[in-house]
């Protein structure tokens, strides 16, 4: 027989993959809230006093939804609702006189987290307003400041040395209090991304897009700051604590090769190369006069690839196919 050419060998291969794993997770219900009241005095000339936050955290390793309410027309909550698994988040609680006689309000704020099972389970904050007649002397109007709101309050990431990156996480910036704010978004880890950095926001929202890299980093725990500054803001800079957690991989796997037999009469096997680089193979392994070959006991977190020739009779080896690849993790 001459030299196989490369037209004669059939270059298609398929690839499969075969990994089994559980995972078991439990996550707490319960969650603190900080302050457990809220207290504001205001006057019928200056009815709307500076605006409060509210903190409160859960551990869940699955993002739970959140909404927040208040049960009188003259409380507002910003922003009324989220999600929150492992971070702390803030709710921003502002009351407004506006045509109320002197006298103490009670009303009450209500914050609600599903859990995995569709329960809610709902965190009373009582709020007290006191309203009084304040000064008969017109004052000058007060300089509305702005702040930042964000949400959330820390980002985690987790992943497999060596795997894919995982997904990209929002960020949002808002202004509870009036005005306009004016941000900006720096961070100094070469493995973390923002898709923007500045911009400029009054009443809407802005969204941010956190991504990470995983390329190239070892196994371990990664750790940075988003440092959030917004000139004339009453509670600038702010910080973002971001985590990223990349285990050893632990899971194995197996790389089916199959292809169509070569159409030569004197063909007698082939060769599986493989490699964990484009290009780069090992040794050739001969899988006999077979069109299919499984590759065992892949180490994850890698990807590994893979070609092939044909050998003839007088041990003449063809050209090799087209390169496939598969990603173990």
């Amino acid at each position: 027989m001459s030299y196989i050419h490369t037209a004669a060998l059939v270059t298609t291969l398929r690839t499969a993959l075969f990994l089994a794993a559980s995972a078991m997770a439990s996550e707490g219900l319960a969650f603190p809230v900080a302050p457990a009241t809220l207290s504001y005095a205001a006057s019928m000339t200056s009815p709307t006093p500076p605006s409060q936050s509210v903190t409160f955290s859960k551990k869940s390793l699955v993002p739970r939804p959140w909404t927040a309410s208040g049960d009188v027309a003259w409380i507002a909550i910003s922003p009324p609702s989220g999600t929150i698994s492992r971070e702390q988040d803030q709710i921003v609680v502002q009351v407004n006189a506006t045509g109320m006689a002197t006298g103490t309000y009670s009303g009450t704020v209500r914050i609600a987290i599903t859990d995995k099972n569709d329960r809610v389970q709902v965190t009373p904050v009582p709020v007290t307003l006191t309203v009084t007649a304040g000064s008969a002397t017109a004052t000058a109007t007060a300089t509305v400041t702005p702040s930042i709101l964000l949400n959330p309050m820390s980002l985690s990431f987790s992943g497999v040395a060596g795997g894919p990156s995982p997904l990209a996480k929002p960020i949002t910036v808002s202004n509870p209090t009036g005005g306009t704010l004016t941000w900006t978004l720096t961070e100094t880890a070469a493995w973390l991304g923002l898709n923007i950095t500045s911009g400029t926001t009054t009443t809407e929202t802005d969204s941010i897009s956190a991504s990470v890299s995983t390329t190239g980093l070892a196994a371990g725990s990664y750790n940075t700051v988003i440092t959030v500054t917004a000139s004339g803001s009453s509670n600038s800079p702010q910080a973002i604590p971001v985590t990223l957690t990349l285990t050893i991989p632990t899971t194995t796997g197996t790389a089916t090769l199959t292809w169509d037999a070569n159409t030569e009469t004197d063909v007698t096997g082939y060769n599986v190369y493989m490699g964990t680089q484009p290009g780069l193979y090992g040794p050739p392994m001969s899988v006999g006069n077979t069109t299919s070959y499984t590759v065992g006991n892949l180490t994850g977190g890698r990807t590994y690839y893979f070609s092939l020739t044909a050998v003839d009779s007088a041990g003449n080896e063809s050209q090799p196919s087209s390169e496939v690849s598969k990603s173990v993790y």
